[in-house]
């Protein structure tokens, strides 16, 4: 939080900074808003930059260049962040007031802050204050029946929002009611990504400020006028209610990118780091999973534990699957392993792998039969999932097209535990693509186009309606003794394949193995064998399936599977 000082003894200096681009009809009535302010004239400095129009906006500013109270900068169209860092840089003020430039400040807004910074004996040099709004319908005239406090709900809020509150998705004003320590603003906009943010730039700004000085203070009075017009991006008014435009979603990625490193890069006391951790784990849940409010219920995900290991290993293992942070996951373990003691309360069950000398994909299925979660995870033991594997994977189906199977990067390490690699498929150049999606037939059974088994996620149902051998015909052994070789080929040619460039996971490798992309890049066994399945095998197998399952897939899948399915078959044996 802001740290407590002696009430100013003095009035404040103000800094207006205003964003323009190609608002001519609106810029100089922002201008003269800022100017008419009841305040004394030589503590208040309005700073515009212009962003590169290409309407009549630098005649408008031209009328206002040799104003006292005046700065006009002008540069090349980056965006509003770029402006915003621009205008903030010029101002001298203590506290920097921002306004859109189709927006207006009401003429007691700065002395109503001055008066109730003096209320309050605060600190101003990284202060963050929100402020209320009125919406007004330029068409009209009209004003919304809420101000912008009731619309997202800071109404229900205490004075001050911390670290510890309850994460909620923008308990913020836009910029004409957001008022900083020039301080904090110049640091928060100085590490802002221009090119990642060139709209919305307070959707980065308000969550990076809040990191930064562990709170937001809200004042409760209505100070300036949000306008709403026909070239709003935003939002609009119908029948005098808010109604948003635009859907964010696009911009969560970038923000939940920017903030997680920001965290980091504040230079935050430990404790207040801790604070801002905690703070930004849960509003990055609240970012990715949908609500119960919404009425959709979590996903069951199951993570299965596959092979025998080490007592490290399988300790490493457990504990990874168990500290997930998406709260519905359900851990496997074969009933021949031995595993330490668990915590109580522990969603852990036991399943029948099969016999001591079961091949890997017997194994496989056996873990999806009796596993109860919409998705399965494999997790070969002595390979360890991030805290937030399962969330990531979760939100990227969310956002992509529907596929059986999902794929995030990998960390390699020794069987001692030893990093060997952080990010091994980014860095090798042949995920070229940030989120890559693989469709049915497009790549060939000889080809391997995903991870290591332990970064996959794959629908259950898929695995365990489909996977089953047809009665009299046994996987071949190559198949059958690579394990997830199947999975993923069964899950790519019937939904489609999503891989993504985060590393969520660590495989141990086997030892003897070396760490090198031919090794990564081809099917190889749970011992860390590569292995190349005999393709004709596999092909003359795949028709017997199809045949044992045509009732099933005839259900399950579209007629142009069917129709494709044979003929790229035929395309396997080259």
């Amino acid at each position: 939080m802001s740290t407590p000082s002696r009430a100013p003894s003095r009035a404040p200096s103000f800094s207006i900074v205003i964003c323009n681009y190609n608002y001519a009809q609106f810029v100089g009535q922002a201008i003269d808003s800022a100017l008419a302010q009841r305040y004394p004239a030589d503590k208040v400095e309005v700073v515009v930059v212009d962003d590169g129009s290409t309407d009549d906006s630098l005649a408008v500013l031209a009328r206002y260049r040799d104003h006292p109270q005046v700065k006009v900068l002008q540069q090349p169209n980056r965006g509003q962040s770029a402006a915003f860092d621009a205008g903030v840089r010029a101002a001298t003020g203590e506290l920097v007031c921002l306004l859109d430039s189709d927006d207006l400040c009401l003429p007691d807004k700065l002395a109503g802050v001055a008066a109730w910074i003096a209320s309050k004996a605060i600190d101003t040099e990284r202060l963050f204050l929100c402020h209320d709004l009125i919406l007004r319908d330029e068409r009209t005239g009209e004003s919304a029946l809420d101000t912008w406090f009731q619309i997202v709900g800071i109404d229900k809020l205490d004075d001050i929002y911390d670290l510890d509150g309850r994460p909620m998705f923008f308990p913020f004003s836009v910029p004409t009611g957001l008022v900083f320590g020039r301080t904090l603003v110049t640091e928060c906009l100085a590490a802002i990504p221009a090119w990642a943010f060139p709209r919305g730039a307070d959707g980065a700004l308000c969550p990076a400020a809040l990191i930064r000085s562990g709170c937001v203070h809200y004042l409760r009075q209505s100070l300036g006028i949000y306008r709403i017009h026909s070239t709003n991006e935003f939002g609009s008014l119908r029948n005098g209610r808010y109604a948003p435009r635009i859907d964010l979603r696009d911009r969560t990625p970038r923000q939940l990118h920017f903030l997680d490193q920001w965290v980091d890069m504040a230079d935050l006391e430990p404790a207040h780091h801790a604070r801002a951790r905690s703070y930004f784990r849960r509003w990055e849940k609240l970012q990715r999973m949908p609500t119960g409010d919404r009425g959709v219920a979590a996903a069951r995900i199951s993570i299965a534990l596959i092979g025998r290991g080490d007592a490290a290993g399988v300790s490493a293992s457990v504990t990874s699957a168990l500290d997930q942070r998406y709260p519905a996951c359900e851990v496997l373990l074969p009933a021949a392993l031995s595993c330490p003691a668990m915590p109580d309360g522990a969603d852990i069950r036991r399943y029948d792998d099969g016999a001591d000398g079961a091949d890997a994909l017997t194994r496989l299925i056996a873990a999806a039969r009796a596993a109860s979660g919409e998705s399965i995870v494999f997790l070969p033991v002595g390979d360890r999932l991030d805290r937030d594997f399962v969330e990531r994977h979760l939100f990227y189906r969310q956002y992509g097209a529907l596929v059986g199977v999902t794929c995030s990067d990998v960390r390699l390490i020794t069987p001692g535990g030893e990093l060997v690699h952080q990010n091994a498929f980014a860095q090798s150049g042949a995920w070229a693509q940030a989120v890559q999606q693989i469709p049915p037939f497009a790549t060939g059974l000889s080809q391997w186009v995903a991870p290591p088994l332990a970064a996959c996620m794959f629908r259950r149902d898929l695995l365990v309606e489909l996977a089953g051998a047809p009665d009299g015909q046994p996987w071949p052994a190559d198949m059958a003794e690579a394990g997830g070789w199947w999975p993923v080929q069964l899950a790519l040619h019937t939904s489609g394949l999503l891989r993504f460039r985060e590393t969520l996971c660590s495989v141990r490798l086997a030892s003897g193995t070396q760490a090198s992309y031919g090794w990564l890049s081809a099917p190889h066994t749970p011992d860390g064998r590569v292995i190349e399945p005999a393709v004709a095998g596999v092909t003359d197998w795949l028709r017997n399936w199809h045949a044992g399952h045509r009732d099933t897939l005839t259900a399950r899948l579209p007629g142009a599977w069917q129709q494709r399915f044979p003929a790229w078959l035929d395309a396997q044996r080259g």
